[in-house]
């Protein structure tokens, strides 16, 4: 399955895709009704947002079982006019359309200063919060190079000392900060989400040994500690427990492990109409992406959409905001993928 496609790849992108809006949405909705969100509300949010961290390290997981393979070959005239390029021109245009939506809804916004203000955020990286992951993508193709020297001459020995070194250094050691343990032992990496690469990689080559259910048993034993570990930090007030919900915390990595090695197990035949269904929805991913904040923007902030109106705890309200922003940036992109300028980064 390495460096090939799968069915599997693209259901887990397209699950990630509607992960992401819902968990924008549930997110954006705790914070513009703080003050209608009782305790069973809070708890709920925050159970829902942190066991849906596991959607952009999906995205990144399936580009290391793409592109890592050594047998992928891809030479820099590729690597800068393909793929970064394609970044490049993503951070630009969409952040520029971000900034030119900015001062279109908020008219105190329409001067010079705000416009070259949020033309500089562009380059700073402190545009619209979702576009953090263009930025972390293009660090990775930037490295892919010298990853792919590792994955030619790794065996699965090696791949797994890999891992386990960056596990125990960028997510074990610095969760023990929780405990005032500090250690003073570090490794030379910036961030986590090599790892996340190098894990899609391991998965596609070699996690084919484990079952599928054991995958699956995996990521519910994660979902229901990140779950009890949001019930004790909503709770009793632990700010401190608010690391384990992030992208380097070891529970949201075994949770990604076991969510990717469930789908990556998945076999071509059967339920041919929802896979699909996927496909269409990961073909369209990457736009879906880069312009659902928009609309759930326009729906929260600007039209005022209270999902709590819709009664039942705002479950259904949610639900319609997933949906509309959902259809809304599916139809977006298709329009997109029409227009020249956007075509080629979308």
């Amino acid at each position: 399955m390495a460096g090939r496609r799968s069915v599997g790849f693209d259901c887990l992108r397209a699950t990630a895709c509607l992960g992401i809006i819902l968990l924008h949405t549930v997110f954006s909705t705790s914070l513009m009704y703080a003050g209608e969100m009782t305790f069973g509300r809070t708890l709920a949010a925050e159970i829902v947002t942190n066991n849906l961290m596991w959607a952009v390290p999906c995205f990144i997981m399936v580009t290391g079982a793409l592109l890592l393979p050594p047998e992928k070959q891809i030479g820099y005239g590729t690597l800068y006019k393909k793929y970064i390029a394609r970044m490049l021109g993503a951070i630009a245009l969409f952040g520029t359309l971000f900034v030119a939506l900015e001062m279109l809804f908020n008219p105190e916004q329409r001067t010079w200063a705000h416009l070259w203000g949020g033309l500089y955020e562009i380059f700073t990286g402190d545009s619209w919060s979702h576009m953090w992951y263009l930025y972390c993508l293009t660090g990775l193709y930037l490295l892919l190079p010298v990853y792919k020297k590792v994955t030619a001459l790794a065996d699965e020995r090696d791949m797994l000392y890999l891992m386990g070194v960056y596990t125990l250094f960028l997510s074990v050691i610095p969760g023990l900060q929780m405990a005032n343990i500090r250690c003073g032992f570090y490794i030379h990496v910036a961030s986590v989400y090599p790892l996340y690469l190098f894990m899609g990689y391991w998965l596609s080559r070699w996690g084919g040994r484990l079952r599928r259910r054991v995958y699956g048993g995996v990521f519910l034993t994660a979902t229901a500690l990140i779950a009890a570990l949001t019930y004790v930090r909503v709770r009793w007030d632990i700010p401190a427990l608010e690391d384990c919900f992030q992208y380097a915390s070891l529970p949201v990595i075994v949770q990604t492990l076991g969510l990717a090695g469930w789908f990556f197990r998945c076999r071509e035949e059967g339920f041919p109409r929802l896979k699909r269904v996927l496909a269409n929805i990961d073909r369209h991913s990457f736009g879906i992406y880069l312009i659902h904040m928009a609309y759930i923007r326009l729906l929260f902030k600007h039209l005022r959409f209270d999902p709590f109106d819709w009664g039942l705890g705002g479950v259904p309200g949610v639900l319609a905001v997933v949906l509309a922003a959902f259809g809304a940036a599916y139809v977006t992109d298709l329009v997109m993928k029409k227009l020249p300028v956007f075509r080629r980064v979308v």
